[in-house]
């Protein structure tokens, strides 16, 4: 419970930090992909520390060009 704790305290350290310079700045699509990378990252972070089976993105890579791999190499 703790981890998941300094996740969140750590992600509102960030918003604290950037989102007033990005809003400043009037930088409205920089402060849409800083919240949903954020938001992302966040929650990823808090299911690896609840101790959810997290799938590696190398699985959904390797589904894709593994065809295209064969088909072109021929084997």
């Amino acid at each position: 419970m703790w981890r998941v704790a300094v996740v969140l305290a750590v992600g509102i350290m960030m918003i604290a930090i950037e989102a007033p310079s990005l809003k400043q700045a009037n930088k409205r699509k920089e402060l849409w992909a800083f919240s949903l990378l954020l938001l992302a990252g966040s929650v990823l972070c808090i299911a690896v520390s609840l101790g959810v089976n997290v799938p590696s993105p190398l699985e959904w890579i390797k589904l894709i060009y593994e065809p295209i791999s064969k088909t072109i190499l021929g084997k």
